[in-house]
Order: structure tokens, then C-alpha cells, then sequence
């Protein structure tokens, strides 16, 4: 797989993102700029050309166009293409790298008191990918939102948000150079991440992901010990501990947002994770701070 190396710190930056549907005969216009230019095709196909080199972006796929190269539609849609794209920008140029060659698992220097400034370090993209939708559009979707609304009491979130969107293409990178059931693992992980708040739904876990649901609960289970909805309970039983020490909404809420909208049961589950309800929790937390 082809990778984008790009030095950090800093963090890209995003400016802007959007999701549209290009009907039968629209073609993207030639352009060059200093911005990245992330593109992933829910449904359709879009054609499309970066400095000579031919690009066919179909169902369930990503393309990320450099800044500083000519890129242009060779091609009008053929059919009804519903797409996202995500501008940012970079301060350092971008390297191509083999991601078979990239040492994942190389140390990098700890930082010290006496340190001024942190190590050099880099994140890596794909350069193309085929994603299921549904291990990125609901990012995605929040993405989109949060720029349509910018301000700067959600500016931060929105940034964050990027980088959680590299972070996750980084981490599928990875996944998909290693065997098919980690491969299935991460994506079932990042799976639940995104429906953490919703009831768990099997079936909707194997159309999402394109596995029968034993396959999935068995690779997820090779690498967490964990059966997926045992990992849904422990990503919402870590997602209302922070909930308890940052907020003050009430127990109810927290289980609401959490997607245990039982409180009693809700209560059970966090005492089963840690050892205490929720309440004590809170108060132990906040007697420590």
C-alpha cells in the first residue's frame, strides 16, 4: 500500500469538509493549491487525475491528492456518486512511502524535563484505500457538521476531529498489512467507537462490516479477549467515567449518553467494571482532585 509520510508535530489542520451527490455528467475542475484534498466515495465513481496519473475512485474507496499538484475529473460521473472531501493543510511536504516499509513498531526517544523541543515523529496515510463506510462516515458526517457551524467554542472539536479521522486512516494502514482478522478486529473496534450510544445491534454489525457476526465476535475476541459486546460495555462504562469527572450532568444522563438508558441497569454494569457505582465514583474522584 501506497502511504503519505507527513512530519509531526505539528497536527494538520483542517479548513474545510463537505459531503455532497454528483449526478451523471458532473466532472471535478482542474485546480492546484497548497492543500491536501481528501476524497472517499461512499456509492459511485468518481475519475479522477493527479499529475498525469489516472485515478478510478469507486464504492468504498479513498484518495488523497497532494497540495501543490495539478489534479482534474478526466471523466464525467456515470452514475448518481455520493462523496465526502476534507481539505487541510500541512506545513512540511509529504513523502511517499511503502507502507510494508514503515517500522510501526520502532521506539522513538521518551522526552525528558530538560527537553525543549518534542523528537521527530511522523504520521502516515494511505495514498488510496478501500474503507467500509461504516468505519468512517459517521466521522466523517461529524466532521462535515461541525464545519457547517463553525465557532470558536466547537474550533477545537472540529480540529479534533481531524485528527482522529488521520489517526483512524493510520491505524486501517496498519491493519491492512497485517492478517485479515486483526484486520476485522480493528474495524469491529472502530465499529463500536462509533455506535457506542446505540442499542447493539448483531446484524447491523455484520452488514456494516461484511462478516457474519461468529467471525467477527472470533477475531475481536483473538486480540481484546473480549466479545463485542463486552468491548461495547467497556468503551461505555470508560466513556462515563470521564462524563462523571468532567460533567455534572446527572447519573440518568450519563447512562443515556453512554447508550444505557436503564439506570439500574446501567449502575450494574459500571459497579461490575469498577467496583463501585457511579455516584461513589464521583465522589471519589472529585475528594482526589
Amino acid at each position: 500500500m501506497d502511504c503519505l509520510e507527513l512530519r509531526i508535530p505539528p497536527l494538520p489542520q483542517l479548513i474545510t469538509a463537505g459531503h455532497g451527490v454528483w449526478t451523471p455528467g458532473m466532472r471535478h475542475f482542474r485546480r492546484r493549491f497548497d492543500v491536501y484534498d481528501l476524497i472517499y466515495v461512499k456509492q459511485g465513481a468518481l475519475y479522477m487525475t493527479e499529475q498525469d496519473q489516472p485515478y478510478t475512485i469507486g464504492d468504498g474507496q479513498l484518495l488523497l491528492l497532494e497540495a501543490g499538484k495539478d489534479h482534474w475529473g478526466h471523466r464525467d460521473t456515470e452514475t448518481s456518486t455520493e462523496l465526502y472531501w476534507v481539505h487541510f493543510v500541512h506545513p512540511q511536504p509529504a513523502a511517499a512511502r511503502l507502507g510494508s516499509d514503515i517500522p510501526w513498531s520502532s521506539p522513538l526517544p521518551r522526552g525528558t524535563d530538560s527537553d525543549l523541543a518534542p523528537s521527530d515523529q511522523s504520521m502516515f496515510l494511505p495514498k488510496t484505500a478501500t474503507i467500509e463506510p461504516g468505519l468512517l462516515t459517521p466521522l466523517l458526517d461529524e466532521i462535515v457538521r461541525l464545519g457547517s457551524s463553525l465557532s470558536l467554542g466547537n474550533a477545537l472539536r472540529w480540529q479534533i476531529a481531524g485528527a482522529e479521522l488521520f489517526e483512524r486512516l493510520q491505524r486501517l494502514v496498519m491493519a491492512q498489512l497485517s492478517s485479515r482478522s486483526y484486520y476485522l478486529s480493528e474495524c469491529a473496534v472502530q465499529y463500536l467507537r462509533d455506535h457506542l450510544a446505540q442499542p447493539f445491534d448483531s446484524r447491523h454489525m455484520e452488514s456494516e462490516l461484511h462478516y457474519h457476526f461468529d467471525y467477527i465476535s472470533r477475531c475481536l475476541r483473538q486480540y481484546t479477549g473480549m466479545s463485542p459486546l463486552q468491548y461495547l460495555h467497556r468503551l461505555q462504562v470508560e466513556r462515563a467515567r470521564t462524563l462523571l469527572a468532567t460533567t455534572d450532568l446527572s447519573i440518568q444522563e450519563i447512562g443515556e449518553q453512554v447508550g444505557q438508558p436503564n439506570g439500574n441497569y446501567f449502575i450494574r454494569l459500571f459497579r461490575k467494571h469498577l467496583g463501585c457505582p457511579p455516584g461513589q465514583y464521583r465522589s471519589q474522584y472529585q475528594n482526589r482532585a
